[in-house]
């Protein structure tokens, strides 16, 4: 093991992790923004809405993460949102794809409210937007947090994906060292260490929200 390589390439690979993190922060709240829309949709009385709720849901799951970015990329920033960077067509790939899930994860939640909640608020004559934010989310975040964190960590690991359109993250940048310096043993256990650690923040913070939160249920 050359630990002096280590040593060298690891401010580096810091950078590298700045990027991905700026993609897994943004793709994040993308994704939830959208899984919300999608997962209320879900529960609209309108047909229309349920049915372009699914459609997006159905379209979104079938496609792999990559052929989402590039489509986001080639076709979305190329041709019709031309002011976008890469770094926010990877964003906007990566939302869509993982908003598809979260949708499927937050719609469960919703769904394991018990229906005397929902009468309830309906008898104190709460408004359905009133009634979903006071009374049914908090009950149902309750349910979602230990899916929605585990559908997290995936979120950071297709971050590697943005690779493909040009962004230098940290598995890309992980690529091109141990191309250049034939050590891609050291270079890649580094980055699987950072992966590691991030990955763990996650998983901390996912059993401290069960402990808080779930497990008193």
């Amino acid at each position: 093991m050359d630990w002096g390589l280590i040593a060298d390439i690891f401010p580096l690979l810091m950078e590298a992790t700045r990027l991905t993190l700026q993609l897994f922060a943004g793709g994040l709240v993308v994704a939830t923004i959208v899984g919300l829309l999608i997962a209320l949709m879900r529960q609209s009385r309108f047909f229309a809405m349920r049915w372009l709720a699914a459609v997006y849901i159905w379209f979104f799951r079938a496609m792999p993460t990559l052929v989402i970015i590039f489509l986001a990329f080639f076709v979305v920033a190329r041709d019709w949102l031309t002011f976008l960077s890469p770094l926010q067509a990877a964003i906007l790939g990566l939302g869509a794809g993982a908003g598809a899930y979260k949708a499927e994860i937050i719609r469960s939640g919703i769904l394991s409210v018990a229906p005397g909640q929902w009468e309830a608020a309906e008898a104190l004559g709460m408004t359905p937007t009133r009634r979903m934010r006071r009374i049914i989310l908090p009950q149902a975040v309750r349910v979602m947090i230990p899916p929605y964190l585990s559908n997290t960590v995936l979120v950071l690991q297709t971050t590697s994906l943005a690779t493909a359109i040009g962004l230098v993250e940290l598995t890309g940048l992980s690529r091109q060292l141990s191309n250049s310096t034939f050590k891609p043993i050291e270079v890649m256990l580094t980055a699987a260490v950072i992966y590691l650690v991030m990955s763990s923040v996650i998983v901390l913070a996912q059993m401290y929200l069960e402990r808080r939160l779930v497990l008193k249920v």
